[in-house]
């Protein structure tokens, strides 16, 4: 599938004079040091400073030292505490079997179980990530490579991309967290391959990004253009037809004068490549 480059925000630095330190030293009543921080969360002092340098608790630099506001604290704290979801369940024997079933239903047409297949893994927990890697991808796959060998006509494939688009369509993952950045996924015009741009933008999603999705055949100036009037950290461009290719280069080398970061994705890349750089 893709890969990708990603703009991350971590803590901010905050000069003197952007916030009034306690005098006298901290903790105050509305702001702890870390020390203190780790101490009431219970753990070790370089838990709560990789917690701070990861964004996962907000606090700020003051004269060399992180300080966090105390409902920041209470906050992180009570959200440690909340019941954690069961571990995603897979059968025993891997997805490798049910990858084999959605192949059989979609060669068949077969779009309510092959629905259901994909529903009852979300409902277990399996990422939706996961769940095309490892049970949607490997079987379209498969399709193709049959019908350029002959012994599937091209409707087959067709109708089970069409099948697999709009189970992707039903499922719109929003994780809880802070997002990652804003991303926009699209395919150049000349690339009619929509497939590939939903399976990055659902990737993206359910690593907790923020995704603009304009799907497949896009005039490079028109991407453009969307950037230019939107805050974008990144852009990923998809490419299944090489043809396309030297147009892509060009909108990214454009997106990157512009100060938007673009990769573009072509065939043989995955989604695990995407996730594991963003």
């Amino acid at each position: 599938m893709i890969a990708t480059i990603v703009v991350v925000a971590n803590n901010n630095r905050i000069d003197n004079t952007d916030i009034d330190a306690p005098r006298g030293g901290l903790p105050s009543d509305d702001v702890v040091d870390l020390q203190t921080a780790a101490e009431r969360l219970g753990v070790h002092y370089q838990t709560a400073h990789k917690w701070v340098r990861s964004g996962q608790l907000r606090g700020v630099l003051i004269r060399g030292r992180y300080v966090i506001a105390t409902a920041d604290l209470d906050a992180f704290s009570a959200q440690r505490d909340r019941p954690r979801s069961p571990a995603a369940r897979r059968p025993r024997s891997g997805l490798a079997p049910l990858a084999d079933q959605m192949f059989q239903h979609l060669i068949m047409g077969n779009e309510g179980p092959a629905r259901e297949l994909v529903d009852g893994l979300i409902v277990d927990g399996v990422p939706l990530t996961t769940v095309m890697q490892e049970v949607l991808v490997p079987p379209l796959v498969r399709i193709g490579n049959e019908w350029h060998a002959g012994r599937l006509s091209i409707w087959v494939e067709h109708q089970a991309t069409a099948i697999v688009e709009r189970i992707l369509g039903a499922h719109h993952p929003t994780p809880r967290g802070r997002r990652r950045g804003t991303a926009v996924v699209a395919a150049l015009a000349g690339d009619v391959h929509d497939l590939p741009t939903s399976m990055a933008a659902a990737a993206l999603r359910d690593d907790n990004w923020n995704v603009h999705h304009l799907g497949a055949d896009m005039p490079g100036d028109q991407i453009v253009e969307f950037c230019a009037q939107t805050t974008i950290d990144l852009a990923v461009l998809t490419v299944t037809n090489p043809a396309v290719l030297p147009l892509a280069e060009q909108t990214a080398a454009l997106l990157e004068s512009h100060g938007i970061r673009t990769i573009i994705g072509v065939p043989g890349q995955t989604l695990d490549e995407l996730l594991s750089l963003a």
